[in-house]
């Protein structure tokens, strides 16, 4: 059975808190379900969220204060994580998992940072995703959800984002995507600036680090 409605009360939840409103762009597999009205029929394992980097103080300090915070789920505590540079955060609300990614845009280039976990990807790394000549209002929208204001990627970055990934999840949400509508002219001007993505990871096992150089 699907898991939509608690994941949807759980965004808009998010986005209802002055602290955290104007700091999150949720950016997963729920956004074209959220943007298009769609009640979705497939499981949501967890809430993908980035976050301006100067802004992640503002997230801790709201899960501290909500008893939401986990050292062991936050990158700044990784003992692999030598420079202690902000990969971001998991915390877990109703048992579903809410990532938070810190990004910045320097001189039109957007850095996004994350972590991967033994638990759910196979292998403990440090991920930094760099795109070109991008500024977060081209690939972002605003969306009004049962009267809460939420920012979103767009759908032409989700349909972009989830044919790179081409998972049998991802086939599923492009459909709702397609048959919503999406710019196709917006979508064509995000695929050739993301074609040039750069993925750098770093993995917490020596050996495999090696395999990463």
């Amino acid at each position: 059975m699907s898991n939509y409605s608690k994941i949807k009360e759980i965004i808009l939840k998010l986005n209802s808190n002055k602290l955290l409103k104007e700091n999150l762009y949720i950016v997963g597999g729920t956004v074209p379900y959220l943007i298009s009205n769609t009640i979705s029929n497939r499981e949501h394992s967890d809430i993908d969220i980035i976050v301006e980097e100067k802004n992640m103080n503002t997230i801790r300090q709201y899960l501290q204060s909500n008893n939401l915070y986990d050292e062991k789920l936050d990158s700044l505590t990784f003992e692999y994580n030598k420079d202690k540079v902000d990969y971001g955060i998991d915390c877990i609300i109703d048992g579903i998992t809410i990532n938070f990614a810190p990004f910045e845009i320097i001189d039109d280039i957007m850095l996004q940072r994350n972590f991967l976990s033994k638990q759910s990807s196979g292998i403990n790394a440090l991920v930094t995703v760099t795109i070109g000549d991008v500024k977060i209002e081209e690939c972002s929208t605003t969306a009004i959800i049962d009267q809460v204001e939420i920012k979103t990627y767009n759908l032409e970055m989700i349909k972009i984002m989830k044919e790179k990934s081409n998972k049998p999840k991802d086939e599923i949400d492009i459909k709702v995507i397609d048959k919503y509508g999406y710019n196709k002219k917006k979508y064509d001007d995000l695929k050739i600036k993301t074609n040039n993505m750069k993925f750098k990871i770093f993995p917490k096992s020596r050996i495999l680090r090696l395999l990463f150089r």
